[in-house]
């Protein structure tokens, strides 16, 4: 099933707190991209984006960038993004936006900040 289109809503699940602090995030399902170990990852375009900041292991410093994409992927076993029911999804942040670029993506490369929760987006 292809997810293209589809508007998600992402809620609050277990993650870092400046992460969840952006919590409810809207958006559309832009592309799907496919990793070095063959999942299948939704690439969500935010309605709005947020800055952000993560801090290099080695030097200590902070980095800030803006983060206008999300990856996402479902957690559960049978359920993925878009469908009908809820599910729980991984979500990678990208410190650089040309890893979206990549024919495959590599997660490693990725900062994995949260888990959140994800739904079809109601009309209304």
């Amino acid at each position: 099933m292809t997810t293209t289109g589809i508007r998600v809503v992402l809620t609050a699940f277990e993650g870092r707190k400046l992460f969840e602090e952006q919590l409810p995030l809207s958006g559309a399902i832009e592309r799907e991209l496919t990793s070095l170990d063959g999942n299948r990852w939704a690439l969500l375009l935010l309605d709005r984006a947020f800055d952000y900041q993560v801090q290099d292991p080695q030097t200590k410093a902070f980095r800030g960038f803006e983060v206008k994409r999300l990856l996402i992927r479902s957690r559960w076993q049978g359920q993925s993004v878009g469908d009908a029911e809820p599910t729980s999804v991984f979500v990678l942040i990208a410190g650089d936006e040309s890893l979206f670029d990549e024919e495959k993506i590599d997660p490693k490369k990725f900062y994995f900040e949260a888990w959140a929760m994800c739904q079809n987006e109601k009309k209304g």
